[in-house]
């Protein structure tokens, strides 16, 4: 379960330190994706309150707005009669009309007045949460703006999660896993929405509108290699045109996005996890979680976040506002309804992400590393078995490649024959199976430059066909590296290898061909 804000544990594990270490040795994104990950918190604490609370307090308002129609409907009536009959009506067990009139519009005022003060409550928390909300999806949409920006952001998450072996592990990537879902169904959406036609009108009408002059724009205008190749992709997205493209597009899908899992911090959630909120669940127990998590996440969305009230100056600007939010509310209502569908094209931006991150971030008790060096392949598996749209398979698995971000392997250096390390440091490779790499080491001692390299398939160890056709004998890899030729780089994050030195880019990227000795 989520740490409360009282408990302390005896000792912060290493991990839990990695992103508040002294500040020269943390980079600004690491400092964003930090503040942003308890944000997202106070998010969640604030909806562990609401689920506590929500359905006591709709059943007093049903109950309130009874009494005072009640109230009413009496007083309607005696008055009624009164100037019917020019007298009050004699009623059982009241020895005056009048003061039992007198009793019930005082009662109907009572209970009005504590009906508009729930309803003002009510009405306060649910534009605090909307407007929470909304910074976050801001801040997001603010670290779509280029690739550069978009891999340290997925890197950093991925870099910065506990080793396999801690404890926390679990329990931290449960919160940072929503904000990476996110991030990557913004972009997977960023991928697909100009190859493919889609059948909901909203995400129609509103591509049509925000695209109305027919060219192709990109967020991210920089994913085609090194600074200088730039210009070669789609153009740039002009200001106006990416304005209007997050306030009225990626907007409701990023807080979609946020918000699929919200539900599992209900109190019906939490009996069905019981005491062991990381347990394997069984099939039965998985079904009746999913459906109370569905219900709990659109009663949060319907209920706790809403249509704001805001104030202006016409009735038709309010009409046009609230009918605008209505639209995008019904929209992400559709997403999370759509996420259990499979091969669905709303339900897919969040599944695909969702299974990848199941991976990258999992919250399983065992867990080993090498796992998420599966996450291509499953996908693919996937798409092959129409679990999900092979359309956004492809251009999902085009945009992270077989190799995550943050993920280590071994490289054969082609100028040295030296095995090295890399860490993966760049989204978009042109082939999946050749990362975009930062080596980080040189002879086996710890080195980093600015520039990033390409490892081709022939000189990345984790390769069969790489090994067999090295200048390493198969006895070398089997004494050294006992069938393990990718390595876990969160264990030297921040504390070897420093954020703020390994995002810097002077902009170069060199191909890491085969070494062949007989060439020095």
């Amino acid at each position: 379960m989520l740490l409360d804000s009282k408990s302390k544990p005896n000792k912060p594990s290493g991990a839990e330190e990695k992103l508040s270490q002294i500040p020269t040795m943390v980079s600004e994104i690491s400092r964003k994706i930090s503040n942003y990950r308890q944000s997202y918190r106070e998010l969640v604490k604030d909806a562990e309150s609401f689920f506590e609370n929500y359905l006591t307090d709709y059943k007093q308002i049903t109950l309130l707005k009874h009494k005072v129609k009640t109230y009413q409907d009496q007083i309607d009536f005696i008055e009624k009669y009164r100037k019917e009959k020019g007298k009050y009506p004699t009623i059982k067990g009241q020895p005056s009309a009048q003061r039992y009139m007198a009793r019930l519009v005082a009662q109907q005022a009572s209970s009005d007045n504590e009906l508009k003060a729930m309803e003002e409550r009510l009405r306060i928390e649910s534009n605090k949460r909307y407007e929470h909300l909304d910074h976050l999806t801001d801040h997001m949409l603010d670290l779509l703006n280029g690739e550069r920006i978009f891999s340290q952001f997925l890197g950093t998450i991925a870099l910065s999660t506990p080793s396999p072996q801690e404890k926390v592990r679990h329990i931290r990537n449960e919160k940072y896993k929503p904000i990476y879902v996110t991030a990557l169904a913004i972009a997977l959406f960023e991928e697909v929405r100009t190859t493919h036609q889609f059948s909901n009108k909203f995400l129609n009408d509103e591509l049509a509108k925000v695209f109305s002059d027919g060219k192709t724009y990109s967020l991210m205008a920089d994913k085609t290699g090194a600074e200088e190749n730039a210009s070669a992709g789609p153009e740039p997205m002009p200001s106006d045109i990416k304005m209007a493209y997050r306030e009225r597009i990626l907007r409701p899908i990023a807080k979609a996005a946020l918000l699929q899992s919200i539900g599992m911090h209900s109190p019906e959630a939490n009996n069905v996890l019981g005491h062991d909120r990381y347990r394997k669940l069984s099939h039965e127990e998985r079904t009746r979680l999913l459906d109370i998590v569905d219900k709990k996440t659109s009663d949060y969305l319907k209920l706790g976040i809403g249509i704001p009230s805001v104030r202006f100056n016409t009735k038709e600007q309010r009409d046009a506002f609230v009918s605008e939010e209505k639209r995008q509310l019904v929209f992400m209502l559709k997403i999370l309804k759509s996420v259990k569908v499979s091969q669905d094209e709303l339900g897919d931006l969040l599944r695909i992400p969702m299974t990848y991150a199941s991976f990258l971030l999992s919250t399983k008790e065992e867990f080993d590393y090498r796992q998420i060096y599966r996450a291509y392949d499953i996908l693919d598996q996937g798409r092959l078995e129409n679990t999900y749209k092979a359309e956004y398979v492809k251009a999902f698995l085009k945009m992270v490649g077989r190799f995550p971000l943050g993920a280590g392997i071994y490289v054969i250096q082609q100028d040295s024959g030296e095995i090295e390390r890399a860490i993966v440091s760049s989204l978009y490779p042109a082939d999946p199976d050749e990362p975009i790499c930062k080596i980080i080491t040189r002879r086996q001692i710890q080195f980093l430059s600015q520039a990033e390299v390409i490892i081709s398939k022939g000189s990345n160890l984790f390769f069969k066909e790489s090994r067999d056709n090295s200048h390493y004998e198969a006895e070398f890899f089997d004494a050294r590296y006992k069938n393990e030729f990718t390595w876990n780089a969160t264990d030297v994050w921040e504390n070897q290898v420093p954020a703020i030195e390994f995002w810097k880019r002077d902009g170069t990227r060199k191909y890491n061909g085969i070494y062949n000795p007989d060439s020095y």
